[in-house]
């Protein structure tokens, strides 16, 4: 078993530990649409997020973006050739190990998000290690994510690590 582990974890899969990804900016600034459409869609009608007087009152410059919608709207960060944050992707696995699952994460949110901001998002790999699991015998890659307003400052700090395994195909009962 040891060996398969061992196996699995190429030299040419490990060279990806400490892999950065360019900064990939999100296309477009954070917008009082986005705003309005996370309102609509999870009902969470928190002040801080509609009303700027009310965040203002609580010390803020403005609306707040809301910190889940941060997280959201950095799935929009492309690069110039139009990849997006999923650079990690291309990680070179074994052809038949297709299927990702969160395998946790951690967050940490630094500073405010204002309507206006342009937001940017940086990656880098700190792990990729095998382990035998309920799943089956997958591949954890954990990453480092950092969140960048216009002005460089970090606003999130995410580490997540996804687990890959073989797909599985299954049958109708």
């Amino acid at each position: 078993m040891a060996t398969e582990i061992n196996a699995l974890i190429t030299d040419e899969l490990r060279s990806w530990i400490g892999r950065s990804s360019p900064r990939l900016p999100l296309p477009e600034a954070v917008s009082a649409s986005d705003i309005r459409r996370y309102v609509d869609a999870t009902e969470d009608r928190n002040p801080l997020w509609l009303d700027d007087d009310a965040a203002r009152a609580a010390g803020y410059k403005g609306r707040v973006v809301p910190p889940m919608l941060v997280l959201e709207l950095t799935r929009r960060a492309q690069d110039e050739s139009g990849d997006g944050a999923g650079w990690w992707h291309k990680l070179p696995l074994p052809p038949d190990y297709t299927d990702t699952r969160n395998a946790g994460g951690e967050l940490e949110w630094l500073a405010p998000v204002y309507v206006g901001d342009r937001l940017a998002l940086e990656s880098v790999i700190v792990d990729i290690a095998a382990r035998q699991g309920r799943a089956g015998l997958g591949i954890y890659v954990t990453r480092e994510e950092r969140v960048l307003n216009q002005r460089g400052e970090v606003v999130l700090k995410r580490r997540q690590t996804l687990a890959r395994f073989p797909k599985t195909e299954y049958k109708d009962s």
